[in-house]
């Protein structure tokens, strides 16, 4: 069934003469386009900043005290997200092979993030890899769920014209 949300393939470039291109030249098209360039661009700058932020020497947040764990968890989890909406904005319908690409490099990047915090006096935690994994997926679960979802609120709006026409 067609997605209205998710585009069947890859998305043709804004300056693109291709076919597709130019018998897709649509306001939406261009709309999604632009939105999936900015996921993307989210998506990267996110994962920038917490590169950032795990490398930087602990810094007292004063009396605001949230568990290493937690925030572990929540930024694997956003990161997830983000990642997620880009690439399906990009390529269409994601499969669980790119799932599986997420979370692995996810999981592997969360292995060389916690190694490479020990130059900069922060500790190396197996606890605090178990948390960024269980972020990862945490996050692919929440983005399924949030996407079926989608998919039924715009399947019922959809049918809602043809149901007002018998």
């Amino acid at each position: 069934m067609n997605d209205p949300f998710v585009p069947a393939g890859p998305l043709p470039r804004a300056d693109s003469h291709s076919p597709r291109a130019m018998s897709d030249g649509s306001d939406a098209a261009h709309r999604l386009r632009r939105l999936a360039a900015r996921a993307r661009t989210l998506a990267v700058v996110y994962f920038l900043v917490l590169a950032t932020a795990t490398h930087w020497p602990q810094v007292s947040t004063g009396d605001f005290a949230l568990s290493d764990k937690v925030m572990h968890l929540g930024a694997y989890f956003l990161l997830t997200v983000i990642v997620l909406t880009g690439w399906e904005l990009t390529i269409g319908r994601l499969e669980p092979k790119h799932f599986f690409a997420v979370w692995l490099a996810g999981t592997l990047y969360g292995v060389v993030d916690e190694y490479l915090q020990v130059p900069v006096g922060r500790d190396c935690d197996v606890h605090d890899w178990v948390a960024d994994v269980l972020g990862l997926v945490l996050g692919i679960i929440a983005y399924n769920a949030a996407r079926a979802l989608w998919r039924r609120v715009t399947r019922s709006y959809q049918r809602a014209p043809e149901l007002a026409e018998s």
